[in-house]
């Protein structure tokens, strides 16, 4: 893969256009496709989050945190945080503060905590997530509640509410900071980040460009498991063999329109005839790394035949009048396939014709205009069984009465969630990118 992308996008779709007379047929008619970003704008909208600029700020009075100040990465994440302004929460115990929104103050407040132990940590993460806010917690995680579960050592308390903040499709950035608590106890000091990756400049954005590198620190991305995509320099990266020719439309500056210098039939011949080289396009990435609560282990391409629906559309422009939203796209199979090997190996989306395809599906009358949704098939947790990761999530309780145990609230809390058959991404049927292709009849 080559170090230098494009361009990086969540969700984004590029148009590709393979257009060609076929030999010894009467002549085809080129797709008018002036209205086409118009058409993919009114029916496929990109997601933009619904979170507000606004940042809540909890932390945690407990011993944790009232020790930072002689945590020099403490330190360096407060001018980051500071900056977005937030409104302040104290934990203190069961009780919850609103102390300012001032930023002088806040700053202020960080830099002079004072003891108060067993905060409220889930009545502070409900309040989050029920909002409608970007938040950072800070916290050592301990929910020590008075009886005989004590400090909670197995207990995932905060399931629930990832589970919740997931499912709006939003995003937790957790950094796990190691730390010696009151000269004695290995302890770890919790950032939690709640944001919305599609966001532009979101907390978790900015906190990371503050936060100083420290291979003790470990992040993990708790999300719903559609990845991020990063493309290569030279993309589009259209098989030569298939003539590819400069196009003139370019819609956002950033979608290309790519036109083909041959017809369907010649390109089933040339993409079969060098089975190294059979790609039609590639290029695309699936970001993965050992931060993600899932890995992306399969992918596949879901393609919908969409050129009626694009003619109506341009036929009600023409008179003025805007249709309802498309509802049930029409899907067509044995199109095309993804390079299991390739994407298993570098996480590269090449895109191939299917071994079956033998034009059945496509029409032989008018042009072709496909959608073609690249959506997870296969996903994995890459938490749980990743002890150099979930480990930071682990700890040993610091009182006497639980025997020291081990305390695995955190990770618990964690690894249900991802572990749980309705929150992954392959239940959801998650699209991490789309292509669309218009084409002459077969």
């Amino acid at each position: 893969m080559k170090s230098i992308f494009k361009r990086v996008s969540a969700l984004f779709s590029v148009t590709v256009i393979v257009a060609a007379s076929i030999s010894g047929c009467g002549p085809t008619i080129t797709p008018d496709l002036s209205n086409f970003q118009k058409f993919v704008s009114h029916n496929f909208v990109k997601p933009v989050s619904s979170l507000s600029d606004t940042v809540d700020l909890y932390v945690d009075y407990s011993t944790c945190v009232a020790e930072a100040k002689n945590s020099n990465y403490f330190k360096s994440t407060h001018p980051a945080i500071v900056d977005c302004a937030p409104i302040f929460y104290s934990i203190k115990g069961s009780k919850i503060t609103k102390e300012t929104d001032d930023r002088q103050e806040v700053y202020q407040l960080l830099s002079s905590i004072r003891e108060v132990n067993n905060a409220d940590i889930k009545k502070a993460v409900q309040n989050i997530v029920n909002g409608n806010h970007q938040a950072v917690l800070i916290t050592d995680g301990e929910y020590y509640l008075q009886g005989s579960v004590r400090d909670n050592l197995n207990n995932p308390y905060l399931a629930d509410e990832f589970r919740t903040w997931l499912r709006k499709g939003y995003d937790v950035y957790i950094y796990s900071e190691p730390y010696l608590e009151s000269g004695r106890y290995n302890k770890y000091r919790y950032y939690i980040l709640f944001t919305d990756a599609k966001k532009s400049n979101n907390i978790n954005d900015r906190f990371s460009r503050s936060a100083p590198d420290d291979d003790r620190v470990k992040m993990l991305h708790l999300s719903n498991g559609v990845p991020t995509v990063s493309f290569d320099e030279d993309y589009p990266m259209i098989n030569e063999a298939l003539s590819p020719v400069e196009s003139n439309y370019i819609f956002n500056d950033v979608v290309e329109l790519q036109e083909y210098g041959v017809d369907w039939n010649d390109m089933v011949e040339y993409l079969s005839y060098d089975k190294k080289n059979s790609h039609l396009l590639r290029g695309i990435y699936v970001n993965r790394t050992e931060s993600d609560c899932y890995k992306i282990v399969e992918v596949e391409p879901v393609v919908y035949q969409v050129y009626d629906e694009y003619q109506e559309f341009c036929d009600s422009c023409s008179f003025g009048t805007m249709l309802p939203k498309i509802g049930k796209l029409r899907r067509i199979d044995d199109v095309f396939e993804i390079d299991e090997d390739e994407f298993e190996e570098t996480g590269e989306i090449v895109l191939k014709l299917d071994d079956d395809f033998d034009g059945s599906s496509l029409s032989m009358d008018t042009p072709n205009l496909l959608k073609v949704d690249f959506v997870i098939e296969k996903a994995s947790d890459n938490f749980s069984g990743n002890q150099e990761l979930n480990d930071a999530y682990k700890w040993n309780s610091i009182s006497a009465a639980q025997n020291h145990a081990q305390n695995t609230s955190i990770y618990e809390s964690i690894s249900q969630v991802i572990k749980d058959p309705q929150m992954n991404p392959t239940k959801k049927g998650h699209v991490v990118y789309t292509v669309y292709l218009s084409t002459y009849s077969l």
